[in-house]
C-alpha cells in the first residue's frame, strides 16, 4: 500500500513540473528509447544537463494529459490552479506536439539548438547482445577465422551450416557466414552462435527523432541536417552566380564587390602609368 501511495502523491508533483516546464522553453527535442537501459539514461541526463538540457521520461499519457491543459486556458476549477495560474495564458503552439508523444520516447526541454545537442544525444551507444526476439537494426556477419571454441562444438556450428574446419585444436570458421539481415528477427540458434562467439553485434542508444520549436515540428530529416555543409553549399552558390554575373556584365549583390575591386585595380593601374599615387 506504502509503495502505491508514493506514485499517486508523486503524480500532481510530475504534471505541474512538465507544466512548467512546457511554459518556460519554446523548444523540445523528442527522443527515442528503443533498448536504452537505465545506466544510459542517467548518464545521458548528467550531460545534458551541463548543456542545459533536461531530459524527462514519464508515462505517454500524463504527458499527453498535461499537453492538452496547457493549450487551452486554465480554468479556475482547474484541481492546481492556484499552482499553475502564474504559467500564464494557453500556449496553443504546443498542439502541434500531441503527435509526437507516442511509442517509447522521452523529452528534452532546452534552448541549446537541437542541432547542436543532437550528436551528443546520439554519441552514447553501448554494445548489446542479440537477444530472442529483437529485430537486427543492421546486417550480423561472423568474418572467417578461429572461434576460441574446441571440436567438442562442432556439431552446434553444422546445424546451422556455418562452414568450418578443425585447425590447432579449434573450430575455425572458413568463410563469412550470414548471421543475420537487417530488420529480421533474432532467433534462438542465432542468439545462441553469438553468444557462444562472445559477440555484442547491436549497438543502441538514444535517438533524436524529432523537435518542437515555438510551434513548428522539425522531423528526423530536418534535424540531421549538418549546418556547415549547408553554409558551404551557399557559400559556394554565392560565388557560382558571381562568376555568371560577371562573365555577363551583370551587376548584382554578388558580383558587386567583384567590380568594385576590379575596377579599383584599374584605377589603380592608370594611376601608375600616369605617375599618380593613389
Amino acid at each position: 500500500m506504502g509503495k502505491k501511495g508514493n506514485k499517486r502523491d508523486k503524480k500532481p508533483a510530475q504534471f505541474k513540473k512538465i507544466y512548467e516546464l512546457l511554459s518556460k522553453y519554446t523548444q523540445v527535442i523528442i527522443v527515442g528509447l528503443a533498448n536504452v537501459g537505465s545506466k544510459q539514461v542517467q548518464d545521458i541526463r548528467r550531460i545534458l544537463a551541463k548543456k542545459n538540457a533536461l531530459l524527462v521520461i514519464g508515462k505517454n499519457t500524463l504527458f499527453k494529459k498535461v499537453l492538452a491543459t496547457r493549450v487551452q486556458e486554465l480554468p479556475d476549477t482547474h484541481e492546481y490552479f492556484e499552482d499553475l495560474r502564474k504559467f500564464g495564458n494557453a500556449i496553443k503552439e504546443l498542439d502541434s506536439l500531441k503527435n509526437q508523444v507516442a511509442g517509447k520516447v522521452g523529452f528534452v526541454f532546452t534552448d541549446t539548438p537541437v542541432f547542436d545537442l543532437k550528436p551528443i544525444i546520439e554519441e552514447n551507444k553501448v554494445e548489446t547482445p542479440a537477444r530472442v526476439g529483437a529485430i537486427a537494426p543492421i546486417d550480423v556477419v561472423i568474418p572467417p577465422g578461429p572461434t576460441g571454441m574446441d571440436p567438442a562444438s562442432i556439431q552446434f556450428f553444422h546445424a546451422l551450416q556455418i562452414p568450418t574446419k578443425i585447425e590447432k585444436g579449434q573450430i575455425q570458421i572458413t568463410k563469412d557466414f550470414v548471421v543475420l539481415k537487417t530488420g529480421q528477427k533474432v532467433g534462438q540458434s542465432q542468439a545462441v552462435l553469438l553468444q557462444k562467439l562472445g559477440k555484442k553485434p547491436f549497438l543502441y542508444g538514444m535517438e533524436v527523432l524529432s523537435c518542437y520549436d515555438n510551434g513548428s515540428i522539425l522531423n528526423k530529416q530536418q534535424v540531421s541536417v549538418n549546418l556547415n555543409d549547408i553554409l558551404a553549399k551557399f557559400q559556394q552558390n554565392v560565388q557560382n552566380i558571381s562568376a555568371i554575373s560577371l562573365s555577363n556584365g551583370w551587376v548584382n549583390e554578388a558580383s558587386a564587390p567583384y567590380v568594385l575591386a576590379n575596377a579599383f585595380k584599374d584605377l589603380a593601374a592608370i594611376g601608375l602609368q600616369s605617375g599618380i599615387h593613389l
